[in-house]
């Protein structure tokens, strides 16, 4: 595990540098001198997105409070003042739209400047409300205890976002273990507390505890926005013991639907334990009509699903390195893991229709690949002030690799069908003024091969052969 943990710092590290190097490099050839400080936010996706975007307070270095933020076409864009990492430290919250697999500029200057806003965006300690939804929370557990679907006018949920404590005396591989099903207790006793409430968001936050743990749990909702976005963090102290977070839906004659590698799974709805990745979907019928939810996580790739119920597991406890038949003794010392803080991000997608067509597998890479935000100084560039490097046109279609051939310097690209449709698109490289003609057949992996010299393309096999 120690080898595991170093190499993968390593890993992450060495991407660390590659992405600040390739941005500095990007930024420093775009034109940036306009008027207040710039920042560049770039999106590492293949599609256009829309996002939310928080940076530093530097923003507002050198410039005369309250300050405000135009894009790069001088239209003003709501800019909101947030909670920042460190004990009084502020940031700066917005939404972006951005280009796909490129960047675009924002400006902060000095004075305010009236902005119209048509959205609704409404905040108490147990409830949030915006355009699209209406959620209520449990003031005692801190959970949700109504999801509404505005524009549909369907609830949703029965209940959600329950922290349930499962007992779990199995071995850390849970041997012979098929499903996690005795509850020995709910995260409670909660403190509800509205703590951002302004132009771009607003958040509620739940403090819960259970034994010797805390969850602080804040849920998010945008004002131009239709993400609902749930933050955990949870100092997790219990031995044998294990967390999912729950969410009861009044979905009926559902199906149960999980993200695999380059792919999605339907999985048997009889409560039993399941692997999943970036997203858990159930989707049936909820008064009559086509109706789907799904969960979008970072990490966390544990899932059940039975009743209507879709259960995420969070966390789990056993002693580390042990293996049945050995004996598990209380007083030995043995060393127990999960133990400690840990951040969990989520977001929740309620979607009429089936999964495919509310786009779940691309706003699950939208979380995991979050757009990246550079301030830089003031200079002449040929590059324009927002431009895409690369982009297709089908929304079954995900590129999921850009990077160098192994040997030689060609260009590899490879994407997958996410739908199961047959799709046609366009891979577009506005940079190097070239197009490319696509066809996928349904859930098919392809990787292509372009060379750079003359611009022909190749289909190859995943060694790049």
């Amino acid at each position: 595990y120690e080898d595991t943990r170093d190499q993968l710092g390593a890993a992450r590290h060495r991407a660390d540098v590659i992405i600040n190097q390739s941005v500095q490099s990007i930024a420093r050839d775009i034109d940036t001198s306009a008027d207040g400080n710039t920042i560049v936010v770039f999106n590492p996706l293949a599609w256009p997105v829309t996002q939310p975007v928080a940076v530093s307070p530097i923003i507002g270095r050198t410039l005369d409070a309250p300050i405000h933020l135009v894009d790069d076409q001088e239209t003003v864009t709501p800019l909101q003042q947030i909670r920042g990492e460190r004990v009084g430290g502020r940031r700066y919250a917005f939404t972006a739209e951005l280009p796909a697999m490129g960047y675009r500029l924002y400006h902060a200057r000095s004075g305010p400047r009236p902005i119209k806003i048509t959205q609704a965006l409404n905040a108490g300690p147990c409830f949030l409300e915006n355009d699209w939804w209406r959620m209520e929370f449990d003031p005692c557990g801190g959970t949700i205890r109504r999801l509404l679907d505005k524009h549909r006018k369907l609830e949703v949920l029965r209940e959600g976002m329950t922290l349930a404590v499962l007992i779990d005396p199995s071995d850390t591989w849970s041997h012979d273990v098929e499903e996690y099903r005795v509850e020995t207790g709910r995260f409670g006793d909660a403190r509800m507390e509205v703590v951002e409430n302004g132009e771009v968001l607003a958040t509620v936050r739940a403090v819960s505890r259970f034994g010797a743990s805390t969850a602080m749990t804040e849920y998010t909702l945008y004002r131009q926005l239709e993400t609902i976005e749930c933050r955990l963090r949870v100092n997790w102290q219990e031995t044998h013991r294990l967390l999912k977070a729950c969410f009861a839906t009044r979905i009926e004659d559902g199906a149960a639907t999980v993200e695999t590698p380059y792919g999605h799974h339907q999985r048997a709805a009889n409560g039993h334990e399941e692997p999943c990745q970036q997203w858990a979907d159930w989707t049936g019928l909820l008064d009559g009509l086509p109706y789907g939810f799904a969960v979008l996580n970072d990490g966390q790739y544990g899932v059940d699903f039975r009743d209507g119920v879709l259960r995420l597991t969070l966390l789990r406890s056993p002693a580390y390195a042990h293996h049945d038949p050995a004996r598990f003794e209380v007083n030995a010392g043995h060393p127990i893991m999960d133990q400690g803080w840990h951040r969990i991000h989520l977001r929740l997608a309620p979607h009429p229709g089936p999964w495919q067509d509310a786009r779940i597998t691309k706003q699950a890479w939208e979380l995991n690949a979050p757009v990246i935000t550079h301030v830089e100084s003031a200079h002449l560039g040929k590059r324009p002030a927002r431009a895409t490097l690369m982009g297709t046109e089908a929304e079954n279609v995900l590129i999921s690799v850009v990077k160098q051939s192994e040997e030689g310097e060609d260009l590899v690209i490879r994407g997958c069908e996410i739908a199961g449709q047959p799709a046609k698109t366009m891979l577009h490289i506005p940079f190097f003024k070239q197009t490319f003609d696509l066809k996928f057949n349904p859930h098919e992996i392809k990787t292509i091969r372009i060379d750079p010299r003359t611009w022909t393309t190749r289909e190859t096999n995943l060694l790049e052969e």
